[in-house]
């Protein structure tokens, strides 16, 4: 080999590196790109079909790259790679080809999937889970298929011994079923809670005590992001068998009720009319027919207790509502001689100065002893 041949291979080799150096660089313009557009999500999760995607198309790639450069190399120097990577090089190009063709065809549906989900949520926010569910069995059932061709691709008889298996299985089938009924019970969950809508994504929940906005519902498992941020991931299951109050079914709206103590010696009409005042002013306030209004609840140990009824348009704008009463109220009891009662006790001394006497003594005796 003289210096002309090694020279030419040295060009070939940086040619092939070049190449996959811009595969590499393509990657990550699609990596980022699919990136962007999973972050356009309603519930600023990534969405799980988005997630598919990406490993697919960083495989297959890497893997035309790689056989371009095989393919490239061998037609320049034919018989210098080894045998077994030739002979098999129709059917890692047939493989690579299906694997171009899945990640294409569930990128294409992925895409328009979502661009038209988001018009239908927008116009019908019901049915955002029922069609988000939709779209995400599309692109499996998509993967599925292409990873049947790859397999039977790399493993021709694969399918006739799959199907025997599948007529003489029965009792293999059953043994699976009662291993898998956790993750069965669960897809069944998913799939009556997309049907019957008993919550749906962005709904406010509370349940088990924790209040929170439903995130996402999968197959297996929901998710809800709950007041502090944190995620509560439950089994699908499990939350069939819960109690769950639904902030935001049929009506949103909700009542904010706010209880307050007055003194006997305050003005009540006064202090009912400051309530009612305050509430009608407050930014968040919804007023419907005879609401805001105040009502005597009861005559309590300390004082008189005050219910005022307000309205607002959800749960969490009712929570901090109550609380913008309540310092309000304050202010202006305050300012209006109006008082908020705390604990007190009356001790009630006869003035019969004998009896008093008569217990002083009986105190002096039981010291001396």
């Amino acid at each position: 080999m003289n210096f002309i041949d090694v020279l030419d291979m040295i060009i070939t080799a940086l040619i092939i590196i070049s190449s996959l150096i811009i595969a590499i660089a393509l990657i990550r313009l699609i990596n980022r790109y699919i990136t962007k557009i999973a972050g356009k999500t309603k519930t600023k999760i990534d969405d799980y079909a988005m997630m598919i995607v990406k490993g697919p198309l960083t495989i297959f790639i890497i893997l035309f790259g790689i056989m371009t450069a095989i393919r490239y190399w061998d037609v320049k120097y034919p018989g210098t790679l080894p045998i077994w990577i030739m002979f098999n090089m129709d059917v890692i190009t047939s493989v690579i080809a299906v694997l171009i063709a899945t990640s294409v065809i569930s990128f294409i549906i992925n895409n328009y999937m979502g661009r038209h989900i988001k018009i239908i949520i927008r116009e019908n926010p019901d049915r955002e889970t029922t069609f988000r569910l939709i779209h995400r069995l599309i692109i499996y059932f998509v993967y599925i298929i292409g990873g049947t061709i790859v397999l039977t691709i790399i493993f021709p008889g694969l399918i006739g011994i799959i199907w025997s298996l599948a007529i003489g299985a029965g009792f293999l089938a059953i043994v699976i079923g009662l291993g898998a009924q956790k993750t069965i019970g669960n897809l069944l969950a998913g799939m009556n809670l997309t049907i019957t809508h008993p919550i749906r994504v962005g709904d406010a929940v509370m349940i088990r005590g924790e209040f929170g906005f439903v995130e996402d519902i999968t197959l297996r498992h929901t998710v809800i992001r709950i007041w502090d941020n944190r995620r509560m991931i439950i089994p699908n299951s499990v939350l069939d068998d819960e109690v769950i109050i639904n902030y935001s079914l049929k009506d949103p709206t909700m009542l904010v009720p706010i209880f307050v103590q007055i003194s006997y010696e305050s003005d009540l009409d006064k202090a009912m009319k400051i309530m009612v005042d305050i509430a009608k002013k407050h930014p968040d306030c919804l007023p419907i027919e005879n609401i805001p209004n105040v009502v005597v609840m009861e005559f309590a140990e300390s004082g008189i207790l005050l219910r005022l009824l307000s309205r607002a348009k959800d749960q969490p704008t009712a929570f901090r509502m109550a609380r913008d009463l309540l310092y309000q109220i304050k202010k202006e009891f305050d300012a209006n001689g109006i008082e908020i009662p705390y604990p007190r006790r009356y001790i009630i001394i006869d003035k019969k100065r004998d009896k008093i006497s008569r217990i002083e003594g009986m105190l002096d005796q039981s010291l001396e002893k």
